[in-house]
Formats: C-alpha cells, structure tokens, sequence
C-alpha cells in the first residue's frame, strides 16, 4: 500500500507506449542508423517502473534488477558504466512519465553529474526525483537507495529538447563533412590488465602519448561501442555518448596515476558538441591532480579535430 499523501500513477512508459515499439532486430537498426534518443527505440522495456507521485510534485519509482536486460548491472554501481547508463534512463524515463516531452522528441544532455554514497552500498533498487523547478525546465535530481535504503548516488543534470529542429537531418549533413572512420584494428589499444577491465573489448584508450602533456587517444566505433562486441556498453548510434566519455576518461586517469581499479566516486561531465563515432578522440590532463584527504580529482578535456568537446571532472578514492 502507498504511503499517505502520495498518489499511485500507472506507469505511461510501461503502458500505452510499449504498442509502438518494433521488434528489437528492426529498433536496433533503427537506433544506429537515426541517433539519439526516441524512447520507444532505445528502450525495449523500462529501466524503471511503479512510479509513485508525492503531494510535493516528487516521483518514486522502482529500478529494474534483470541483469539479462540491463548487463551493466553486474558491475559495481561506481563504475562510470553504470552511473551515466543510469543518467541517461532516470532522466529521460521519468521525463516522459511527466510527459515534459513527447517520445519522438530529440534530446541531448549538456551537463551531467554524480556524487557517490559509501563504498559497501548495492545497486540501486529505487529513486526520488526532485519535481522540475518550472514548467519548461529540462533538468532532473535524482537520488538512488540500495535495498537497505542507503543511499547509492545523487544524479543530477540538464538538456535540451530540440524542439523545432530537424535533428536527424542536420547530424547527416554534419556527417558528410567527415572523412572515412578508423578500423579497430588500425588503433593500438592498451592491455586491458592497465586499465582494470576484464576483456581486451572492454578497452577504449591507447598508450600514453609522449611529450610533455598527459594525453592519449581514444576510440569509440559502431563496433566496440555498442553489444555485442561490448559487453556492456550501449547507446544510441548516432555519436560517441556520455558513458563512453566516462569510461574513457577513467581508463586515461587509471594510466594516469598508475592505478587500473581506480574507483571514480564524484564527477560532473559538461558537454560542448558531439564526439563522432569512428574517429579517435584525444583525452588531454587539464591542470594539475588536487589531493585532499582521501580523495584525489582532475579534469579531462575530450577533443576530437583540433576542438574540444566536453571535459569531465572526475574524483576518485586515493
């Protein structure tokens, strides 16, 4: 039974939108080939679910365990893996459940952020989302509890809604601008023991370069980015995504300072333009380490052509 004062809401993602997904072999297709990121595409079932909407504009939900759906969830709930995957679906789920807009909109994150609980919590198992500050605010709050209601994480961010844009077709003609993408094996990735992942799939990043700057190169395709070549790893096909930057970035940070398990367990991810698919990007130190207690932080600026496009402040446990 609900609590008082809160009002149970049949969930709008598990309802009526579920008629419209296509078989998965034709959603997949259609996810690589137009992008980022129309829900009925991206989302053969919720990652969440049994939405609960408080007196105080609040929503409660429920989180998927089936690590069949969701193979992500067999790794610790600190990776950066799991915790922009997770950006993503306890954004944009509940945003449609709100109906803050339509499933065939086009969206796209401009700022992201996290803060870690302790370090002996579980998965997730349930979220809170802050109610949106205002009618046309595209941003979202979010706490997560494990089973023994400690709290996981806080994830935090903003977007956009490309409302009146023909998205689709202006990432094509964006496109056409690029040369021919790189063959995996045309890269030289680092032994997968260097950055603590299980697999040689699992590797993003190259050698540290030399010089003077901290630097490496980084190459995220329609290959190993995506299942079933990746065993974790997904998105929406049109560009390089969050979770790929972080994941980048933790594994350069990992070289970095010489530590494979480094556990990231802050860190905020602003977005300038989109990395593309098939073409290395660089993952360059931006200012020193800082070292404070037990935490350690520094940024990665992310380019790809000679321009950056995002940078990611990460803290890690020392």
């Amino acid at each position: 039974m609900p609590r008082v004062g809160l009002k149970v809401v049949p969930s709008k993602v598990h309802g009526s939108l579920n008629a419209e997904i296509p078989p998965l072999a034709v959603r997949e297709k259609l996810v690589r080939r137009a992008g980022f990121c129309k829900a009925w595409m991206m989302t053969p079932k919720s990652y969440t679910h049994s939405y609960v909407v408080g007196n105080d504009g609040s929503l409660s939900f429920a989180c998927s365990q089936d690590a069949q759906s969701w193979p992500w969830l067999r790794l610790h709930p600190f990776d950066p893996i799991v915790v922009q995957t997770l950006n993503f679906y306890v954004a944009h789920e509940p945003a449609i459940f709100r109906e803050r807009y339509a499933p065939g909109q086009w969206t796209a994150l401009t700022n992201t952020g996290w803060k870690c609980g302790a370090r002996n919590v579980g998965p997730a198992v349930r979220g809170v989302a802050k109610p949106p500050p205002d009618e046309d605010s595209v941003t979202y709050d979010v706490n997560l509890y494990d089973r023994d209601d400690a709290l996981v994480y806080r994830l935090y961010g903003e977007g956009v809604v490309f409302r009146n844009r023909d998205f689709a077709a202006w990432r094509q003609g964006q496109k056409r601008e690029l040369g021919p993408e790189m063959d995996l094996a045309e890269f030289a990735f680092i032994d997968a023991s260097a950055v603590g992942v299980g697999t040689s799939a699992e590797v993003l990043v190259s050698v540290l370069e030399p010089g003077p700057e901290a630097c490496a190169q980084a190459l995220v395709t329609a290959e190993n980015g995506f299942p079933p070549l990746h065993p974790y790893h997904d998105g929406s096909g049109d560009h390089v995504n969050a979770t790929h930057l972080a994941d980048a970035a933790r594994q350069f940070l990992a070289l970095l300072v010489r530590t494979p398990t480094l556990t990231v367990v802050d860190g905020e991810m602003h977005f300038e333009r989109y990395v593309e698919l098939g073409y290395p990007f660089r993952l360059r130190q931006e200012g020193p380490v800082s070292r404070k207690r037990v935490l350690a932080q520094a940024r990665v600026s992310i380019e790809q052509f000679d321009r950056r496009c995002a940078f990611v402040d990460l803290s890690w446990e020392l």
